[in-house]
């Protein structure tokens, strides 16, 4: 999914067949189990405040929700299972274990017993059935996750069978960070909003849309791991765009968790009573989508010339830390990554030539101009946009670039019906929707009817046909799936769609008042809060 940022670096994940897999149900959330040393906060100590650059939520349906809401999402609303990226492992979460038949078409798992909705319902096998059935047939967001899945039988209350049409990792895709939450399906979907239909330790007390203090979950009182023990009430998600400011509400201790902050004010940080600095590799990409549909970057040849004009080098140093270089579109940790692709390196001399061939060269006259939109409150984001409004000067394109509010500037902008009212370059983050690589090319570079993730506008038959493939061949020949997602990255690299900016380092600043925090890159910028202790 996109926008903003994300650590830790599992290794490439192998299947190597459909073996059995039960999971012990004495192991409850996987992500925050370990217990590790974070946290200060002055802060109401029931509270736990952690502080966005961006306004959080965009799309209240659990089955359609794609966006910055992950941060809170999975603090309402829980999934069958849990990747633990550290372990390298699914995790039980609504599912205690979990087994698969030895041709991988059919998926078993079993319920964990004494869960309510926060609506009271008790969570049953139909619950599930109902809530995953939904997601599919809405099709929004991630939903194509569950597109192997042809039926869903439910032998009694805690038994769940999945019947597939072809091999597939079910176990991941139920971990999924989208699309994979089980709910309980109101009387209309307007009632989704500033609501919760989840199993989470949280609901909703309060939302204010545009507001700083734009969303407060508060403990559900029925929460099946129960509240012995030290927890935190309350979960206050403040918009503080200003790195500065949340720079400041960390060091006076009324924040508990900055998201994303900019090395030269993480730097003074350093040392501070009661504060952790952290900096740690991501899943996460900046990507620089160009509008394939709209001149002049309806040619290949003027978009190969823009990412021959970017100085990579230059952008991953300005960055201060908060990008390191991109190998390709996949991240290392991954299957599928490889340091070996072909990529289109900065060459303005190669630049110039493209942009002659296409008419565009210094003795047509004309100088190109191109608009770049991204999202306002990301420094890391406003300092390549610079960059490159220089760099793309320098072989005679204008830049103009633009920061606006995601949710009603960039997104509106970006899902334009005529593409000349699109944005030429949108920079975004994208970070995968489970532990595949199969999210970047199904959401990002699939040929797409109507706009949703593909915002490059981006369409090539052959690859499509890959990507229509390479989730069957994972399931039974990672090896081969490899080799595929090198090709499909080569396609992408060839056509130029996209600039492959770099990868995401996250730097947090993090309160030294509590433990039990553990960075889960399949889980960007979220912090299960349940599972953290307060000191």
């Amino acid at each position: 999914m996109t926008t903003n940022d994300r650590p830790l670096k599992p290794g490439p994940l192998r299947r190597t067949g459909a073996v059995a897999a039960i999971a012990t149900s004495l192991a409850l959330v996987a992500s925050g189990c370990a217990s590790g040393g974070y946290g200060a906060a002055g802060a109401d100590s029931g509270t736990f405040t952690y502080l966005t650059n961006t306004e959080l939520v965009t799309e209240w349906d659990p089955a359609a929700s794609y966006s910055n809401e992950l941060a809170a999402f999975p603090n309402m609303y829980e999934t069958l299972t849990r990747y633990n990226a550290e372990q390298q492992e699914v995790e039980p979460l609504l599912a205690t274990e979990w087994e698969s038949s030895s041709d991988g078409r059919t998926w078993t798992f079993t319920l964990r017993e004494g869960v309510t909705f926060h609506t009271g319902k008790a969570l049953t096998s139909e619950a599930v059935k109902a809530a995953i059935e939904r997601t599919i047939e809405e099709g929004a967001g991630a939903a194509y996750l569950w597109g192997p899945v042809s039926s869903i039988e439910t032998p009694d209350e805690q038994t769940v069978t999945f019947k597939l049409s072809r091999p597939a990792p079910l176990d991941l895709i139920s971990s999924a960070s989208y699309a994979a939450y089980i709910y309980d399906i109101p009387a209309s979907a307007d009632d989704f909003t500033g609501a919760s239909f989840g199993t989470g330790p949280y609901t909703v007390e309060s939302w204010e849309a545009g507001s700083e203090n734009e969303l407060t979950l508060t403990r559900y009182e029925e929460y099946w791991g129960g509240w012995e023990g030290d927890h935190y009430e309350n979960v206050l998600y403040r918009v503080v765009p200003q790195a500065s400011t949340a720079a400041q509400l960390m060091t006076s201790g009324e924040a508990h968790y900055a998201r994303q902050l900019p090395t030269n004010l993480l730097e003074p940080m350093r040392g501070e009573d009661g504060l952790e600095i952290t900096s740690g590799t991501s899943w996460q990409n900046l990507f620089g989508m160009m509008n394939t549909e709209k001149a002049p970057l309806d040619d290949e040849r003027v978009r190969q010339a823009v990412a021959h004009a970017v100085n990579y080098d230059e952008l991953i140093d300005a960055s201060e830390g908060a990008l390191t270089d991109a190998d390709g579109v996949i991240p290392e940790g991954l299957l599928g990554h490889s340091s070996d692709l072909n990529l289109r390196l900065y060459d303005p001399d190669r630049a110039e030539e493209l942009l002659t061939e296409a008419g565009y060269g210094p003795d047509s006259g004309e100088i190109l101009q191109l608009d770049l939109t991204y999202t306002e409150g990301n420094e890391t984001t406003a300092t390549v946009a610079t960059l490159m409004q220089s760099q793309l000067a320098a072989v005679n394109i204008e830049l103009n670039i633009e920061a606006l509010p995601w949710d009603s500037g960039v997104w509106p902008r970006g899902q334009e019906e005529n593409p000349e009212d699109r944005q030429d370059i949108l920079l975004t983050y994208w970070w995968p929707d489970n532990p595949e690589p199969i999210s970047w090319f199904q959401s990002v570079f699939r040929t797409e009817e109507e706009i949703n993730m593909n915002l490059s506008y981006y369409s090539n038959p052959d690859l499509d046909e890959m990507i229509d493939e390479v989730g069957a061949v994972t399931a039974v020949d990672p090896d081969e799936a490899q080799s595929m997602y090198e090709e499909m990255q080569s396609v992408v690299i060839a056509d130029a769609p996209v600039l492959l900016l770099g990868d995401v380092m996250y730097q947090r600043a993090i309160s030294s008042s509590f433990e039990g925090f553990v960075e889960n890159p399949a889980y960007p910028n979220v912090v299960f809060v349940y599972d953290l202790q307060p000191a």
